[in-house]
């Protein structure tokens, strides 16, 4: 799997591909029907990378690494960052990264728990809603059914958080599947996430 890589200073396009990088035997490549304004060949005539050219003209990403790519920094006196590295999404720090992540799940959990609440008042009160048959939402649209059907305070918008909670408890003890791993199981488990780099070295 490709994996995508980005100089840390921006360059703009036309001085990448203005041919200053011949003399280092990189010049560009054009494919018919392919190439266009923001999606360009680079190629020492043996390694070929497809530059992506942001919006603004600039030499944005690049898919896979090779030589090419170092001599372009090298030239242009940047540093290179792969996308898992907080500087190729803009951020300064791995702090700072996490932290957007993290925010950015919480703002999704919230939407997806807000549109599931819409949905489930809507499936209750056999109004149009997007709750599709034979999955978890209609088993929790189901169990929100009952419950409103013993007690139709649940609906009322003050009762949101206690009618959400009150899912989820009956979801988790009648329908969630557990599974509880032991220390061997654990053990695999973590020895198929290690990456190869990461294992001792004779």
């Amino acid at each position: 799997m490709s994996t995508y890589w980005s100089l840390t200073k921006k360059i703009a396009a036309c001085d990448v591909f203005d041919g200053r990088l011949e003399e280092f035997g990189i010049r560009e490549h054009i494919v018919p029907d392919r190439t266009t304004d923001t999606h360009r060949c680079l190629t020492d005539g043996r390694e070929y990378v497809w530059v992506q050219i942001d919006g603004g003209g600039f030499f944005w990403s690049v898919r896979g690494t090779s030589k090419i790519l170092s001599t372009v920094a090298d030239v242009f006196e940047t540093d290179i960052v792969s996308e898992h590295q907080a500087q190729f999404w803009g951020f300064d720090t791995e702090e700072e990264w996490e932290r957007w992540e993290t925010e950015q799940a919480k703002e999704w959990a919230e939407r997806n728990r807000n549109e599931f609440y819409m949905n489930v008042c809507a499936y209750v009160g056999g109004e149009a809603n997007i709750i599709a048959p034979r999955t978890i939402w209609e088993i929790k649209a189901q169990i929100a059914k009952k419950l409103v059907e013993k007690d139709p305070a649940f609906l009322r918008p003050e009762n949101k958080e206690r009618l959400l909670v009150e899912i989820e408890a009956i979801y988790d003890r009648d329908h969630a599947v557990k599974i509880k791993l032991g220390p061997e199981d654990i053990a695999f488990a973590q020895m198929l996430a290690t990456h190869e780099d990461d294992l001792p070295q004779a």
